[in-house]
């Protein structure tokens, strides 16, 4: 157990050293989010209509007072859907508070990857100790970006709508957050 802890540790902090790069010195997350110049519009009209804070699908039926299996709901979920088939939509996550980068949210981050990477750890260290070659582990941990992105960038692109944009640069930010994760994974879990 000392061993995964100890790998698990090494790897969230790789892990968070390269999701700072990433997101914060190189150019790979550029153009994942968009720029409108209605930008200031836009938050106004959300502040305007005293909007709480949370994740909007538009245009969708009015679930606010909806419970359960509630099937005028659904019926208006259905005519919503025909009636804008084919017109533009969006996905808004809104924070009524605003959002700031402090140390607190660079603390989480460095949670969120230690997690990650213990988890991956508890998954494939059974498996590391069988593979003999380091690419053999070093393949098992891209394995594991494989299966992040699919369940998660793949299928927000398939059921939420996200933009090819956005899907592709996590895509490819996972993919080289793992094999970077994965060189140590790679090399710490050698057979003996």
């Amino acid at each position: 157990m000392k061993k995964i802890l100890i790998g698990a540790f090494v790897g969230g902090i790789i892990f968070f050293i390269w999701s700072f790069l990433a997101w914060g010195l190189l150019p790979l997350h550029l153009h994942t989010f968009m720029y409108t110049p209605a930008q200031d519009s836009i938050l106004n009209i959300l502040a305007n209509n005293q909007t709480e804070s949370g994740a909007y699908l538009m245009p969708m039926a009015d679930n606010r007072n909806v419970s359960g299996f509630d099937s005028k709901f659904h019926e208006q979920s259905e005519k919503v859907m025909k009636e804008n088939a084919g017109k533009p939509g969006t996905t808004v996550y809104y924070l009524k508070e605003g959002y700031n980068m402090d140390g607190f949210t660079l603390l989480r981050g460095f949670l969120f990857d230690l997690i990650a990477a213990f988890a991956v750890c508890i998954m494939l260290v059974p498996a590391f100790s069988i593979s003999s070659s380091f690419f053999g582990r070093w393949w098992l941990t891209l394995v594991a970006g494989l299966f992040l992105n699919a369940c998660g960038p793949l299928i927000q692109y398939n059921w939420l709508g996200m933009p090819w944009n956005f899907t592709s640069d996590m895509i490819i930010d996972n993919f080289l957050n793992w094999g970077i994760v994965g060189l140590w994974f790679a090399y710490y879990f050698k057979g003996k």
